[in-house]
């Protein structure tokens, strides 16, 4: 036998053995890969983010294209790194290769099923724990749908290595995962698309170069103005106490009256200021859903910038509002920072992407992983997207603190009120009051003072007597209506359910008033008239002599039976209104939890006064 003859088997074995050897890159394997990778980084990067985003557009400090830009260039810089990842495994060793891409198919189709079918259980984001990981029934099953779609690829590919046979374990194998993703792809597109097309994006372009201002607050008018301090948990009782320690206060408060039998409608500052502002009776809605309708309303605000007022608002957005474009039309001291004094944050911490990308996975994950996920990211959760390159004097902080009250007395001072307005004007600052104690704030007034809430308290009239006396230095302050408040007094004390349903004494909150034109004295004290925070609407608008009858609604389910009472109503003619408080449990920005709807008739300071109501929740 010849050479030729010899070697003729051996090569032709040798090329069927080659030929019957399967090749790792196909047309399959590619499009498994391109098409497991764009719809795994989309979903986890951009659309559950986009639709969050275009459902919340008042709740983010910059525009939806500012966010938008980043986050998809973020999704197809994924998606471009998963390709090679999956290409380079697939490469070394296709087992690994399998076990990756069949694990990430499965949790992007959890966490898709997820979002879609199982997050019932949603709350608004608290910045606190959301409580989710109860371990309760509901969770647990979650837990185990979860992780039992995510190892349900990798389990089906591993059974179809030991049962080669069965075709339906061999549908990874096929275009099944190239398909699912394609369709987990499109859906989550058609949802975004639909959004995008039913959203208004009009009305927040440029919210991201907005602020609240304390330069248009300080300017008054010399026709009128109404002036509110809103001094947080002032307590009636309290405030009697710091007037027993501190007697000069009853001079420093020239031509007001304090009103002892003054409750709130909350236990809580949201919300209490809200609804002050709004005159929009919260019932149990979310924080987000509620803050967005409350805004769009006719407003105390609104109401008096319609009828030639300059409204200005220092205010707190954790509890008060979301953003400034829920202010817009109704707020003088919004102002416009220059673009070279900022710089938009995208991936440093608390930017855009890392921001957004939590979200996304908030919405995406069980719930035993959503509290760790959402811890920290509250109502301000995008206050970081914007980096202030240089401190801006006259802005208005976010949230209302200890903090906050010394930047206002600071820039009281240093740039101090004029009466320039040609408007008249209306301003509510809110202020941390009696809320906590603290050093620097009692200082104000007595540095060898202890520290207490009472001293606190006494600390922070400090900045309202300069202020009051800088409008009697501008010959302002009489013809000035001004109203030092409480949003509410102490925290309610639930007693055990053995003893008695309810709190364990009667809650009242301060509040004093000096109208325009009052006689010019100590302070005076009302223990009679039957005040409630409920009536501050209406209250604004009679004391800046428009007709409150015709422009204030009812309030909720209460006083139905008449268009808003005000202060003045109530204290000149005497009159005996049912008042509610209604307590809560309340941990954040989630849905407040009821507790009891109290009525109460004439002396408020008398818990046998309150009565609760019976199936109100």
């Amino acid at each position: 036998m010849s050479k030729q003859e010899t070697s003729t088997p051996a090569v032709g074995a040798a090329k069927n053995e080659k030929a019957e050897k399967p090749k790792k890159f196909t047309k399959k394997t590619e499009a498994l890969i391109i098409l497991l990778s764009v719809a795994f980084s989309f979903t986890l990067f951009f659309f559950p983010a986009a639709d969050i985003f275009m459902g919340n557009q008042r709740e983010f400090i910059v525009s939806f294209k500012t966010a938008a830009v980043p986050m998809l260039l973020t999704a197809l810089t994924g998606a471009a790194a998963l390709i090679v990842l999956l290409n380079l495994l697939l490469l070394i060793w296709k087992p690994l290769y399998t076990f990756v891409s069949r694990l990430l198919f499965g949790t992007m189709l959890a966490g898709y099923l997820q979002a879609l079918l199982l997050n019932g259980r949603m709350v608004s984001l608290t910045g606190a724990d959301a409580k989710y990981n109860d371990h309760s029934f509901s969770t647990i099953m979650n837990m185990v749908i979860f992780i039992t779609v995510s190892v349900l690829p990798l389990i089906l590919s591993i059974l179809g290595k030991l049962l080669p046979k069965n075709k339906l374990l061999h549908l990874g194998d096929g275009m099944a995962i190239p398909y699912i993703s394609a369709v987990v792809l499109i859906m989550q597109f058609a949802g975004t698309m639909s959004s995008f097309a039913t959203a208004d994006f009009s009305k927040y372009n440029k919210q991201y170069t907005s602020y609240l201002s304390y330069k248009p607050a300080m300017s008054l008018s010399e026709e009128g103005n109404i002036v509110v301090f809103l001094t947080d948990r002032l307590d009636s009782n309290w405030m009697d106490d710091m007037l027993d320690k501190y007697p000069e206060v009853n001079e420093k408060l020239d031509g007001f009256t304090f009103y002892q039998n003054n409750v709130a409608h909350s236990t809580s500052t949201f919300p209490s200021v809200p609804q002050m502002l709004t005159m929009n009776l919260y019932d149990g809605q979310e924080w987000a859903d509620y803050i967005s309708k409350s805004w769009e309303g006719d407003t105390v605000s609104k109401i008096l910038t319609k009828n030639g007022y300059d409204a200005n608002l220092l205010i707190d957005s954790l509890t008060t509002y979301g953003s400034i474009g829920q202010l817009e039309g109704q707020c003088a001291n919004i102002c416009e920072c220059s673009k070279d004094d900022f710089h938009i944050n995208y991936l440093g911490e608390g930017g855009i992407v890392p921001t957004m990308t939590r979200l996304s996975l908030s919405r995406l994950a069980p719930y035993s992983f959503k509290s760790d996920i959402t811890n920290g990211l509250g109502a301000d959760l995008s206050s970081r997207f914007v980096v202030y390159d240089s401190e801006i004097e006259d802005q208005v902080p976010m949230t209302v603190g200890a903090a906050s009250d010394i930047a206002y007395y600071d820039y009281l001072r240093s740039h101090g009120l004029n009466a320039d307005n040609d408007n008249k004007t209306f301003t509510f600052t809110h202020l941390n009051g009696f809320h906590d104690t603290n050093r620097d704030i009692i200082d104000l007034y007595d540095k060898d003072e202890p520290t207490s809430n009472l001293a606190t308290g006494r600390g922070d009239f400090e900045i309202l007597f300069e202020y009051f006396q800088q409008m009697k230095e501008l010959g302002v302050y009489d013809n000035s209506t001004i109203i030092i408040m409480g949003d509410h007094g102490r925290a309610p004390v639930e007693i055990e359910k053995e003893h008695k349903d309810g709190l364990d004494s009667a809650i009242t909150t301060g509040i004093l008033i000096k109208p325009a034109g009052s006689a010019s004295g100590p302070l005076e004290i009302n223990s009679t008239a039957e005040l409630s925070n409920d009536f501050f609407g209406a209250s604004i608008i009679d004391y800046a002599g428009l007709d409150y009858k015709e422009l204030c609604k009812p309030y909720g389910d209460y006083y139905t039976d008449y268009p808003g009472y005000s202060y003045r109503e109530i204290y000149e003619n005497d009159l005996h209104v049912d008042r509610y408080m209604q307590t809560y449990l309340w941990g954040g920005y989630g849905k407040v939890t009821y507790k009891t709807l109290y009525k109460i008739t004439g002396n408020a300071r008398d818990f046998d006064n309150w009565e609760a109501q019976p199936d109100h929740e």
